[in-house]
């Protein structure tokens, strides 16, 4: 067998609450798993079943998150002092792809299957402040109220009081998603990025690459080239994508945005996509 694959009854992509934010971000072991399993349950949940045991094969979503939520605590355990954020970008950008892709592509799988010990060393990171969520949330409509209602506490934000988030997605997230509201509308999308040189020894030099994309899609990346002289210096760069769909029945294209300094390979997906009609 071939393998990683994406299950047949697994969930795919995209999302409609934010659709510029690609899920699924990532994807771990979930089928046939042997898991411990409650004895006050029998193995199939019938009332007629006597059997009870300690273990049971599973699948499912609730047998690949304790894989990821797992591989977040092991990249903890090395790096106590990094964010949320910081440790969720790396499991995105060392993933494993799928060895076998459907129409779906990374709706389907995210990145990629998680890779815990490469995530160790990433080399790059894109991290995420407590303001740049506010500001995310700001571009999607919310407001002092219903942030808080999030944020939990009694301090009510003032959107106005923060810079506005920027480009298509408004967020420092790694991955770059857009969803046409018109399936006939041309491909424009800018995405604005920061990473992090998280990498031991301090000085480096990346250099990007876009991998796998339609000949339809101009992909720009400036600069094409960051150069680092410490570690958590930060660098800034920007994605614009224009183009079109080639074909009339595509509904996804996909590729990859790739930085290497020749010891790292922080990869992103990249993924258009447009209804079926």
């Amino acid at each position: 067998m071939n393998a990683p694959f994406v299950a047949s009854f697994s969930s795919r992509g995209p999302q409609s609450i934010s659709p510029n934010i690609l899920k699924p971000d990532i994807a771990a072991p979930g089928l046939s798993i042997l898991a411990a399993y409650s004895q006050l349950a029998s193995v199939t949940g019938y009332y007629d079943d006597n059997r009870f045991v300690k273990y049971n094969i599973i699948s499912g979503t609730s047998m690949a998150c304790p894989h990821v939520a797992a591989s977040a605590a092991y990249v903890k355990s090395f790096h106590p002092h990094w964010s949320p954020a910081a440790i969720k970008s790396a499991l995105i950008t060392t993933a494993t792809p799928m060895k076998i892709k459907g129409w779906d592509a990374e709706l389907g799988s995210g990145s990629g299957q998680v890779n815990p010990t490469k995530a160790l060393q990433p080399g790059l990171v894109y991290n995420l402040s407590n303001s740049d969520y506010i500001r995310f949330l700001c571009k999607e409509g919310y407001n002092g109220t219903t942030i808080r209602l999030l944020t939990g506490g009694k301090k009510l934000y003032n959107c106005s009081a923060f810079p506005p988030a920027v480009g298509i997605d408004g967020l420092n997230y790694p991955s770059f998603h857009l969803q046409l509201q018109n399936r006939n509308s041309t491909i424009s999308a800018v995405f604005h990025r920061t990473v992090t040189n998280v990498a031991t020894g301090g000085r480096s030099t990346y250099r990007a690459k876009v991998i796998g994309l339609a000949k339809s899609l101009d992909v720009k990346v400036v600069p094409r080239t960051l150069s680092f002289d410490q570690q958590q210096q930060k660098r800034s760069f920007k994605v614009m994508v224009r183009g079109r769909f080639a074909k009339e029945n595509d509904q996804i294209l996909s590729g990859w945005l790739e930085w290497s300094d020749s010891k790292h390979r922080v990869r992103s997906p990249i993924l258009l996509y447009r209804s079926k009609y």
